[in-house]
């Protein structure tokens, strides 16, 4: 994915503590929009990739120079929330969750490195928490940065959106990483599924998406979401349209405001959605 960087011309960086700042952090590189909260408009859009995997010291080194690097990763605003993608998470319903026994509930489904720690997200829509985790390091520098920071992991806006957003219909939403995806199925406001599929061609998605239709046995014209990074080119679209009869892609809400017409509003629908949902 190339980088971008869109400003419109209402951007006004002396108003930034009347903006929202939502950021999403990976290995892979970050990326930022603002939205004018007033207006309902994006005003700015950037995502810098850093080529391939960055390993723990790497990572640290990127974003601390990211972070002085970008003038506009220096300024208050009104709140910031930041989504950090990881496949280290576990679905948790609330009458199991307890916040004093996290190590002990994401112990069977991976591994705590002493770098990490444990974050949780209380789902709105949905009775359950979502328990992940972020590398200390990466929570130390966006806290000395931006005190009042909140922390999320991709699949929380995910299902929050879907559920807002489809109400009642039953609907399948993929959303697309570098090497995995998000799968999430609701219907009448609750969550049926929830999954990760590593994914490396077009034929991983395909199963990815199949495996949930035949395991809920839905019909092949259950209306099927995509977002992320794919899109009506990729070989991995051609596939999943083949063979399923209602494929579209996420769109933002009609009260939001996106004007970068070269960037397709479903890659980052995720963090764009952050200041509307949670």
């Amino acid at each position: 994915m190339k980088d971008i960087s869109n400003f419109t011309s209402s951007f006004n960086i002396n108003k930034t503590s009347t903006y929202s700042l939502s950021l999403q952090i990976s290995q892979r590189g970050y990326t930022y929009c603002i939205l004018d909260s007033y207006s309902k408009e994006y005003v700015a859009m950037k995502h810098i990739g850093y080529g391939m995997e960055l390993n723990d010291e790497n990572l640290y080194d990127k974003i601390k120079d990211n972070l002085a690097a970008d003038a506009f990763l220096g300024k208050s605003y009104k709140n910031v929330d930041m989504v950090y993608v990881t496949r280290k998470s576990i679905m948790v319903p609330n009458p199991m969750f307890d916040k004093n026994r996290l190590k002990d509930l994401t112990s069977s489904n991976f591994e705590v490195t002493d770098k990490e720690e444990i974050q949780f997200n209380k789902l709105k829509s949905v009775s359950a928490c979502n328990v992940f985790v972020i590398p200390s390091y990466i929570t130390t520098l966006m806290v000395n940065t931006f005190p009042e920071i909140n922390f999320y992991h991709q699949a929380t806006p995910l299902i929050e959106n879907i559920i807002k957003n489809c109400g009642e219909e039953l609907t399948v939403s993929a959303n697309f990483y570098y090497d995995f995806i998000d799968i999430a199925v609701t219907e009448k406001g609750k969550l049926l599924l929830y999954n990760t599929f590593g994914y490396h061609n077009a034929t991983d998605a395909l199963f990815a998406v199949s495996a949930v239709v035949n395991r809920l046995k839905l019909d092949k014209k259950t209306p099927i979401r995509l977002s992320g990074y794919i899109d009506d080119k990729s070989e991995a679209f051609a596939l999943i349209y083949k063979y399923h009869a209602n494929v579209s892609f996420a769109r933002l809400n009609n009260s939001i405001s996106f004007p970068f017409n070269d960037v397709p509003e479903h890659t980052f629908y995720n963090m764009m959605t952050l200041p509307c949902v949670l």
